[in-house]
């Protein structure tokens, strides 16, 4: 969050359907990793609701940068296209992901 100076949350697919799926309209916009594990199906679920009923789905599938590695090097992996999206969120929002308001700036 202190690179994109936004708001949101990290959840669980299976967790989805306990709340974040009341907030799913138009404009509200979801980040999906979809593993390539046991919980791509729940995943995949949660994602089908979103499209069904409007929400913005941005999706990172991690069949799609995997190159045949195990699911368990998935964080790794994942990391660098999550890092991009870090970035250009930053600049279409106009704001300099080094730029600090508190962090290192201010006492804590």
């Amino acid at each position: 969050m202190e690179f994109l100076w936004s708001h949101g949350a990290v959840i669980q697919a299976g967790e989805f359907r306990h709340g974040p799926l009341e907030i799913v309209e138009s404009g509200v916009p979801f980040l999906f990793l979809v593993p390539t594990d046991s919980s791509r199906v729940i995943t995949q679920r949660a994602l089908k609701f979103v499209e069904k009923w409007k929400g913005t789905a941005i999706v990172l599938d991690y069949a799609d940068f995997a190159m045949g590695l195990h699911d368990d090097l998935a964080p790794f992996v994942m990391f660098v296209p999550l890092e991009w999206f870090c970035y250009y969120f930053s600049i279409v929002r106009d704001h300099n992901p080094d730029d600090r308001r508190y962090y290192g700036v201010v006492e804590y």
